[in-house]
């Protein structure tokens, strides 16, 4: 599943691609370190997996197109992302005030050739639009991780129940709260593994199916223990 043909492509997309699966992969082993470390890290769990499942959305969008040219520009989008990297906050860093320079380079050149292929440069949708429009039903796990991410209300329910003057405080993180993180994880490595394979049209192998069927074996005595 981890391998390295994309990086043989004269194109820049299936590249960036490998490099976005990549950090899905590793956003999904820190989900699987934090669940083997403490039960009580399952509010964090939930912020890793959401990492992954974005790295995973991103994989997705940008290799979605048939088109070559058309997967480059999108490659060309989320380098117009990078650029931005320069902004107030970072004037006072040179080596990124450089970085963003030299993404801007690169943008520039595969633009131009975009140019000469009468091929247009998107807009990178919203996180939401890309799961949505991938119809995996991720975008529900997204709106619910985003609440630990941003320290929303429901990210403090780990620690409170009820409201007001009925509120209890205490630690209520409970075995069950690792089911959608730890799911949500390792399929968000899997589909851009998936992507990745299909770009090249090599076959999945034994080694994916086996692999899921560890994992549901694992979730279903999981489940069944709960």
């Amino acid at each position: 599943m981890r391998g390295n043909s994309a990086l043989k492509s004269e194109f820049e997309a299936p590249r960036h691609g490998w490099t976005l699966s990549n950090l899905a992969l590793r956003h999904a082993e820190a989900t699987l370190a934090l669940a083997k470390t403490d039960m009580v890290l399952a509010p964090t769990a939930w912020i890793t997996a959401r990492a992954a499942l974005e790295s995973a959305a991103k994989c997705l969008w940008l290799l979605q197109p048939d088109d070559e040219w058309q997967r480059e520009s999108r490659f060309v989008a989320f380098l117009t992302e990078g650029v931005r990297i320069k902004r107030e906050e970072t004037e006072g860093l040179p080596h990124i005030v450089a970085q963003s320079a030299s993404i801007e380079e690169l943008r520039d050149g595969v633009k131009a050739k975009l140019l000469e292929k009468r091929v247009d440069v998107p807009d990178v949708p919203s996180m939401k639009n890309i799961l949505l429009a991938e119809n995996l039903g991720l975008a529900q796990f997204y709106v619910l991780a985003s609440q630990y991410t941003h320290a929303a209300e429901l990210g403090t329910r780990s620690y409170r129940k009820d409201l007001g003057t009925k509120a209890i405080y205490g630690e209520f993180v409970a075995a069950k709260d690792w089911i959608q993180p730890m799911w949500i994880a390792y399929s968000s490595f899997r589909v851009t593994a998936l992507r990745l394979i299909d770009l090249q049209g090599e076959d999945h192998g034994e080694d994916l199916d086996l692999a899921d069927r560890q994992v549901s074996e694992a979730r279903d005595d999981f489940l069944a223990a709960l």
